[in-house]
């Protein structure tokens, strides 16, 4: 049950993910073949839910995938299933300020730093698993599971310095197009505002001690992104790059 993607972030390496929007576990599995560190279920864009996601969570974990998910509204069901089911860290999207946040850090994480309601489900082997007493399973389920909002609005950014520094705030990941969009600079991702963005939110998880992540479309703008001091990289979701590769193949076979 230890969160391998928090391991490999604290150790300095660069965990290369990305995006599922499809209910299929034999996706999630052969994902975990291909060498990613983790993968994002997507609540919030897909039909994907809780119960589906619970699939997907036990191929991730087969094929030695984190399997994080990115919820579909903050709100506490939202948050509470996904982790009762097994997910390891959580993506939180349309965060509009430290608030939010602050709402995010009640649902998810347990007392002291939170709310979060407490119930024996798969994520501890129905009670079965060896974690000791409430307090002491408590105390590990909030050190292992990762709590990440995402910046993605101008509301957001304003506040990123107060986000990173909440306790019970894990990381930050940036979702490019809608930032763009909320900067009122869709898609303009050399724009000096943009990039300024960019240089806060990295600045802010660095003051916060606190990993950075962000999307990329392809492995070489993943490549990129890791240049540029982002801790861990999402890829383009995984229909996307099935899409691109068949096309690519079929070009190739029409000569």
């Amino acid at each position: 049950m230890k969160n391998t993607l928090k391991e490999k972030l604290a150790r300095g390496e660069k965990p290369l993910g990305t995006f599922v929007s499809t209910g299929s576990a034999a996706v999630v599995e052969c994902l975990g073949c291909t060498g990613l560190d983790f993968v994002i279920l997507d609540n919030e864009h897909s039909p994907i839910e809780a119960e589906t996601t619970a699939t997907l969570v036990r191929a991730a974990e087969c094929r030695g995938l984190t399997p994080l998910a990115r919820v579909r509204e903050i709100s506490r069901p939202a948050i509470l299933k996904l982790l009762d089911v097994g997910v390891q860290g959580l993506i939180i999207p349309d965060v509009r300020g430290a608030e939010d946040a602050r709402r995010i850090i009640r649902y998810a994480k347990y007392a002291p730093l939170g709310q979060r309601g407490f119930c024996p489900s798969r994520k501890d082997a129905w009670g079965t698993a060896d974690l000791g007493p409430v307090p002491q399973a408590m105390s590990y389920f909030n050190s292992q599971t990762l709590l990440i909002p995402q910046c993605e609005t101008a509301e957001a950014l304003a506040e990123i310095e107060a986000i990173t520094a909440l306790p019970g705030v894990d990381g930050i990941f940036i979702g490019p197009f809608d930032l763009s969009i909320s900067l009122g600079i869709p898609g303009e991702f050399e724009n000096p505002a943009f990039r300024a963005a960019l240089e806060r939110i990295l600045a802010a998880c660095r003051r916060a001690g606190k990993p950075c992540l962000i999307f990329a479309g392809d492995g070489t703008a993943a490549a990129h992104r890791f240049s540029q001091g982002f801790d861990a990289v999402a890829m383009g979701q995984d229909a996307t790059l099935l899409i691109s590769g068949v096309r690519q193949q079929i070009a190739a076979c029409r000569g």
